[in-house]
């Protein structure tokens, strides 16, 4: 029997891609809080027959991402900006744990010459002079690959295990979308700064210096904060988290 693949996949695979699908909606701001998650609607636009979004759908209220509401059926979760803090303050001190780790425990030049050529897309991409929407993807790819090879440099399952809880809510996640206009110089400026601190993270790793790489990614993860945090207080809408009127997120 041929073995499934992603364009003839099992029920059991359909429904993992359903799941990870909406996840990633809703971690990017594609879903916000407050929006109905319609059964037929999303089997329409997913393309798949309504049990698997059913049974998404539980996983991701299990999960904390979605919630069922009488006479509304299943919607997105609001996450206060309070909330939003809080997993950042998790996320510098448990990142900053594992880079500090990563470089007690050393990584061999292969590792580190594949992750420099890593940060060198990011590098191609944001020395134009403007970013268009279509670099949105492969720049928040980059991002998360930087962070998730942390963590599993660091050799500690039990620290990866308590991050994905922090991660696991909308724009506290490294796969966080950007939201810019092309013409933002300001914006450009900001992921170009942010992204030259993954080099310094990445060098500090690779001469086994503990205590400045944890630093650096305590500081890389608390400005990025910082700046929603600004940008939710210019919306002025500190209590909720804005739908229509997204602020420009920076990534971290």
């Amino acid at each position: 029997m041929p073995k499934p693949t992603l364009a003839t996949p099992t029920a059991l695979v359909r429904q993992q891609m359903v799941v990870d699908r909406l996840r990633e909606m809703i971690l990017t701001g594609e879903l916000s809080g407050g929006d109905r998650l319609l059964e037929i609607q999303l089997s329409e636009q997913l393309e798949v027959s309504r049990t698997p979004i059913r049974e998404a759908l539980i996983v991701l209220a299990e999960d904390g991402l979605v919630e069922y509401r009488p006479n509304r059926g299943y919607v997105v979760r609001t996450f206060t900006l309070s909330y939003i803090m809080d997993a950042y303050v998790v996320r510098e001190a448990l990142e900053g744990v594992a880079c500090r780790l990563a470089a007690e425990r050393g990584i061999d030049d292969e590792t580190f010459e594949r992750m420099s050529g890593l940060l060198q897309k990011s590098d191609r991409i944001l020395a134009t002079k403007g970013l268009s929407r279509d670099v949105r993807v492969p720049l928040r790819e980059v991002n998360d690959q930087f962070h998730s090879f942390i963590v599993e440099a660091s050799g500690n399952r039990a620290l990866g295990q308590a991050l994905s809880t922090a991660t696991n809510i909308p724009y506290s996640s490294s796969r966080v979308s950007h939201w810019y206009d092309e013409g933002d110089s300001e914006g450009l400026f900001q992921l170009r700064t942010l992204h030259a601190q993954h080099h310094a993270i990445l060098h500090a790793i690779r001469a086994r210096e503990g205590y400045r790489a944890e630093i650096l990614m305590r500081s890389h993860i608390a400005g990025t904060a910082e700046e929603i945090r600004k940008r939710f207080d210019r919306e002025k809408n500190e209590d909720v988290t804005p739908k229509h009127s997204r602020p420009k997120l920076m990534r971290a």
